[in-house]
């Protein structure tokens, strides 16, 4: 049976930081020939006190960004109320003996807490994993031009609508994923016909327009994305709705993603309908000039829905 290193985290967004704490798990576990899993839970601990969370990714967006990092297998777990009752001792004697026995190392950042009333921090990962024998990697805070890497920060800029920030501290565009449904179908009368996103649980930026990237099967697509109520057609509900940029693709009940790349402009209510989507038209060119500048293909967005 093969030895199991560990890494601790929630890894919601899996940026920068994550990114360097996965890959060092990664590192010392292939050193042996060792498995690197990385454990964490399907659900945010504030979401079983809150009732509510917005991720920044999905879970498939997440399983994959974690094994583009070396992990060999992500061992996702519901956080119920059992654990979050579980001392900080008897959920490292509970996490060994979910692996048989096979932890040699567990890998945590600097920040990580543990157990009931998050007691545990690092220090005291230390001394529990010493007297079982096992190694304590602790991973250094991470920062991209001088601002640290946490998944606090990611969602604060994606709130905001700094998506630039947003995507140097994620090392990607921050990605929509959802099914499309249908709606009013205006788009399809004005020759601008539109996707609209199911809803889901990810952190949305602020209501406007943003130039973007739909992908769909593999494949990427200019796109222009418009979030929000749609005062223009009376709309009360907040959407997302995307228009491919000169292509023609019938997205209907289709598994898509939206890489949200830069804001163009906030939404606004117009005169008409055909003033409406001829401002969708105006704003497809802005955000055709705005994609070919960030050079959209070096983030390897294909596999992110």
């Amino acid at each position: 049976m093969k030895q199991t290193v560990v890494a601790l985290g929630m890894f919601d967004g899996v940026h920068m930081g994550h990114r360097a704490l996965l890959r060092r798990a990664a590192e010392t576990a292939h050193a042996f020939g060792d498995e690197a899993t990385a454990f964490t839970y399907s659900n945010h601990p504030r979401e079983l006190f809150t009732g509510s969370f917005d991720y920044i990714c999905t879970p498939r967006q997440r399983e994959t960004l974690i094994k583009d990092c070396g992990c060999d297998r992500v061992d996702s777990v519901p956080f119920d109320r059992t654990f979050a009752s579980m001392e900080p001792e008897a959920f490292v004697n509970w996490l060994n003996a979910r692996y048989h026995g096979t932890v040699t190392a567990i890998v945590a950042g600097y920040d990580y807490r543990f157990g009931a009333g998050a007691k545990g921090d690092t220090k005291l990962l230390h001394l529990l994993c010493a007297v079982r024998g096992m190694d304590c990697i602790v991973i250094d805070e991470v920062k991209v031009n001088g601002v640290a890497c946490a998944s606090t920060y990611v969602r604060e800029a994606i709130k905001s609508g700094d998506l630039p920030t947003a995507t140097m501290l994620l090392g990607r565009p921050h990605v929509l994923c959802g099914e499309v449904v249908h709606a009013k179908a205006l788009g399809r009368q004005f020759d601008c016909p539109t996707a609209n996103l199911s809803e889901g649980n990810q952190i949305l930026p602020p209501d406007g327009v943003y130039a973007t990237v739909l992908i769909l099967d593999g494949v990427c697509y200019d796109a222009v994305t418009n979030i929000g109520t749609n005062p223009t057609v009376g709309g009360r509900t907040r959407t997302v709705e995307t228009h491919v940029i000169d292509e023609r693709i019938d997205l209907y009940g289709r598994h898509i993603g939206v890489a949200l790349i830069d804001r163009i402009r906030e939404e606004r209510r117009f005169e008409s309908k055909e003033a409406l989507f001829s401002q969708i038209k105006r704003d497809a060119q802005i955000a055709k000039k705005v994609l070919k500048e960030t050079k959209k293909g070096v983030y390897n967005l294909e596999r992110l829905c």
